[in-house]
């Protein structure tokens, strides 16, 4: 249970919140009190201040403070919504101060207090966060009868201005006429404008007998609409939940708040202890569990690498039985793949030559020689490797080398062909031939003929022999296997 001290003028109530709501407290409290005073003292005072920061505008205050209220240490400030640009706001320069300028009575009844006292609020301040509510407008008068009393609270624009507490009967006819009494106030300070206006009044009782009266003097009746429907049994019960929460407007002394200070500190304390305990356990349960998880991989692990082994002795066992080493197995494998499956048909080669010689029906073909080149093996009998680009064809990537073939062949020519016509012949063969994609010519007849033309020799001397050589592409050959011989076919 929760307890709050009501001190009014005239008597002293001590009010418990359990889970059935507010009610009446005989005895002494048993835990912290919150303190809410509706008495005469109370006020407020609007100041404005240089632009100061820190410590210096805290000083400034606090010698406002004690100028206004020099005779009660039950005094506090607080800062209204500033006007503006974003320094104003930063660095304000509007505040309002409050006090309650009872210090005998309050030291009384909180020393007479054997519990802890968590803060002391006015009432005046309570009313004034009540009627900040953004359903109600800025500019309000908050009216709350009591018995034989009136209290009366004026904001404007949110800010509280005015509070009162008048000796009034609870009659409807006075206490309008000491709403009206305070309006004609602040129109004399000129807080409000004179004219007829209709002036918003939250009336924290029954309006019962109150709304002829209340509009014949131009006010407004308004209600916040979260107990429009509903309203409290006593309106003091939401200015007492209202407290609890320990909002603005606190105006204890320190000394007097000390205890209950150190018990939420201690409190505090106590629940970041448990946090960090419970945060140290679990993270010692997911140490455990971690190396739980590590012990449970480690005997698959081991489970597995029998099985492993087991298989592989078992794999050896079947391998024995053939009476065959596994590496002769491989290196026949190896040679099938390198010296029997990568050997490219010989039938599209040999169509190939066919459809060249297809041009003369009377040559007649004396040699054919068909071989697989080995991987770096030079072709047609060359000593010494030629650069690719002069020789007509593309440097090949990395790791993209093919198998090469070799074609030779020697043609025999008619004697009935003169030198015009032999010449004629063997140009066309070789046309044809550079002509091929992927061919590579390392020996050609025409060549021949031309340079035994230009050293002045007999060109049937210099190109009795009429042979080409050449390579064509194969399929891709392993690089790293046993460089042996090439794979060769020969017919005359």
């Amino acid at each position: 249970m929760k307890y709050v001290l009501y001190l009014s003028p005239t008597e002293r109530q001590l009010w418990g919140r359990d889970g059935q709501g507010w009610q009446r407290v005989s005895g002494e409290p048993r835990g912290h009190v919150w303190v809410v005073t509706d008495l005469v003292e109370e006020s407020f005072a609007a100041i404005r201040t240089p632009r100061l920061f820190g410590r210096d505008r805290t000083s400034y205050i606090a010698r406002q403070l004690a100028t206004r209220y020099p005779d009660t240490p039950y005094r506090s400030f607080l800062t209204p919504d500033q006007e503006g640009d974003l320094i104003g706001r930063i660095a304000p320069t509007r505040y309002i101060l409050l006090g309650v300028d009872a210090a005998e009575r309050l030291d009384a009844e909180l020393d007479a207090t054997p519990n802890p006292v968590a803060g002391l609020w006015p009432i005046s301040m309570l009313l004034a966060l009540l009627g900040r509510d953004r359903d109600l407008p800025p500019d309000l008068f908050l009216v709350l009868p009591g018995p034989g009393t009136l209290r009366i609270v004026f904001l404007k624009n949110r800010t509280p201005v005015l509070t009162r507490l008048t000796l009034t009967p609870n009659q409807p006819g006075a206490q309008v006429d000491e709403i009206v009494r305070t309006l004609r106030h602040l129109e004399n300070t000129q807080v409000l404008p004179r004219g007829r206006h209709e002036h918003p009044v939250l009336l924290l009782a029954d309006p019962g007998g109150l709304e002829g009266p209340m509009a014949a003097a131009h006010l407004t009746r308004v209600s916040l609409p979260r107990w429009e429907a509903t309203p409290p049994d006593d309106w003091l019960f939401p200015l007492f939940d209202l407290a609890l929460k320990s909002p603005v407007g606190q105006v204890a002394p320190l000394a007097r708040r000390a205890e209950f200070l150190a018990a939420r500190l201690s409190k505090a304390s106590l629940v970041l202890a448990v946090i960090i305990a419970l945060a140290g356990i679990s993270g010692a349960a997911n140490n455990l569990w971690s190396l739980f998880s590590m012990l449970n991989e480690s005997r698959q692990l081991d489970a597995s690498l029998q099985q492993i082994n087991a298989r592989i002795a078992e794999v050896e066992r079947d391998i024995g039985k053939f009476g065959v080493a596994p590496e002769t197995v491989r290196r026949a494998v190896a040679l099938h793949d390198e010296e029997i499956v990568s050997a490219p048909p010989m039938e599209p080669h040999l169509r190939l030559i066919a459809n060249v010689l297809a041009i003369d029906p009377n040559l007649r073909l004396k040699e054919l020689q068909w071989r697989l080149l080995a991987p770096g093996a030079l072709p047609c009998n060359v000593t010494v490797a030629p650069d690719p680009a002069a020789a007509g064809a593309a440097s090949p990537e990395a790791g993209s080398e093919k198998r090469k073939v070799e074609l030779a062949f020697e043609l025999a020519v008619p004697v009935s062909y003169g030198p015009r016509d032999r010449a004629q012949i063997l140009r066309n063969i070789s046309g044809q031939l550079e002509g091929l994609a992927g061919l590579t010519l390392w020996q050609d007849a025409n060549k021949d003929l031309a340079s035994g033309s230009l050293r002045g020799g007999s060109v049937l001397g210099a190109a009795t022999k009429l042979s080409w050589c050449m390579t064509l592409p194969g399929i891709a050959g392993a690089t790293d296997g046993p460089a042996g011989g090439p794979t060769g076919v020969s017919k005359p």
